[in-house]
């Protein structure tokens, strides 16, 4: 088993992170920080007084970062916010364990928002930009849109309606961008690219409600525009894994390109719950396991922020096809999340069918977790057999921590299917 670190672990991404990775039997997660934050309550293993990481540490606090971490024998290390992953991408030679972030080439550019739009400039629409003069001279049409060149979320963002208010939010410390004010709607798209710079997944959602520069309300849309600009960005940056970019539109209903990021979103959450796992895919991809194709459920979903994920979602089914070994009991330790969720569809009136090629015997296994008489029908199954043989429901769903199984069940009969970390869609509180 491989031991991630996810760094800082108390953001957003990195708890998205976290939700993504926590029942993965590959992977053993354990969160860092160098203060207290969230982290250290979600995260069941964590290092604490780690030292603070930005874009401008030097090259000294890489490799004491490093040697602290070396004693807890990390072999992966997976950044979780902007300046981090910038930070590590430029001193990656530094760091013993593999680091799951773009070249520090591509890291410079998406960082830089005027070297993104300088770059993006002759390729897809972006924001209008503005110099002193054109703004002292009244060359422009206020209000315009001020934002610091290097930041994330909403931090240091704000609109200026008057000259006046221009010379009052100069700031000599900080490189700040006077933009064309994009009045209209805002999407996310995420994306993620494989080993052989292939875009695999293009999805965008909207940013319906924002707080503190987060997204905290989205559902999908469906925008021509989405795939085709991606299919540029990936073109000209290749960099692998997951990654988005964001789009808003302009008063004439124009999108413009207003981002993009070298990482996962933390509401990314919502692409999770329709089957694609964005930091597993990456981290696989990282330990040279290859991704050519992914699983998209199909449903409307809707995600909804406030402090916790909650989902709306379309979901009609009447028989659930449940695997037993690495799903209902890993390592000896029961999913609480699966019992959960099998009480509730017992208290749903929902048909709950065991799956499994457990090589021992399945009733005393049972009997043994207390497990006995919670399912309706129990199927064993022989390991030369294939599980796509023994389901005959399809008003059903299938949860296997198996990807092949998975994908068998799914293409066969159209069906929805579940791993563990995205069963959450279906929890009812």
């Amino acid at each position: 088993m491989k031991r991630v670190l996810v760094y800082p672990c108390g953001t957003e991404i990195g708890l998205e992170i976290y939700r993504s990775l926590k029942d993965n039997k590959e992977y053993e997660i354990i969160g860092g920080s160098s203060n207290y934050d969230h982290g250290r309550f979600v995260f069941k293993k964590h290092i604490d007084n780690l030292p603070f990481i930005t874009d401008h540490s030097l090259k000294e606090e890489i490799l004491n970062f490093n040697e602290i971490i070396s004693k807890y024998k990390i072999d992966i290390l997976y950044p979780a916010m902007d300046g981090v992953i910038t930070a590590f991408s430029k001193y990656s030679n530094c760091l013993s364990p593999v680091l799951i972030a773009p070249d520090c080439k591509i890291t410079k550019i998406t960082r830089s928002k005027h070297v993104t739009y300088e770059m993006f400039r002759e390729l897809l629409p972006v924001p209008q930009s503005y110099t002193e003069k054109e703004i002292l001279d009244g060359e422009i049409e206020f209000p315009i849109f001020v934002k610091p060149d290097v930041g994330q979320g909403s931090v240091g963002a704000f609109k200026i309606n008057s000259v006046d208010e221009y010379l009052k939010s100069k700031k000599e410390d900080v490189e700040q961008l006077y933009l064309e004010y994009l009045p209209g709607e805002e999407y996310t798209i995420d994306c993620f690219t494989n080993d052989n710079y292939e875009l695999i997944y293009c999805k965008g959602r909207t940013r319906r409600r924002i707080k503190n520069g987060i997204s905290v309300n989205a559902v999908f849309i469906e925008n021509n525009k989405f795939l085709e600009y991606a299919n540029v960005i990936n073109d000209k940056l290749k960099q692998k894994g997951a990654w988005f970019y964001q789009l808003k539109k302009d008063k004439k209903g124009n999108l413009k390109l207003i981002e993009i990021a070298s990482r996962i979103a933390g509401t990314s959450a919502i692409t999770r719950n329709i089957g694609v796992n964005l930091p597993l895919l990456t981290l696989n991809l990282f330990m040279g396991i290859p991704c050519n194709d992914v699983i998209v459920n199909n449903y409307n979903i809707e995600l909804d922020r406030a402090l916790e994920n909650k989902f709306f979602t379309n979901i009609s089914y009447q028989t659930v096809y449940i695997d037993y070994d690495d799903t209902v009991v890993k390592n000896g330790i029961i999913n609480t999340t699966i019992i959960k969720f099998i009480y509730q569809c017992i208290n749903n009136n929902k048909k709950i069918i065991l799956l499994t090629k457990h090589d021992g015997d399945i009733d005393e296994e049972l009997k043994k977790y207390r497990l006995l008489n919670v399912f309706d029908g129990i199927v064993k199954i022989e390991r030369n057999h294939l599980k796509i043989d023994y389901i005959d429901d399809t008003n059903a769903i299938f949860i296997d921590d198996s990807y092949g199984e998975r994908k068998q069940v799914h293409d066969k009969y159209g069906i929805n299917v579940f791993d563990i970390s995205t069963l959450e869609c279906l929890m009812e509180d």
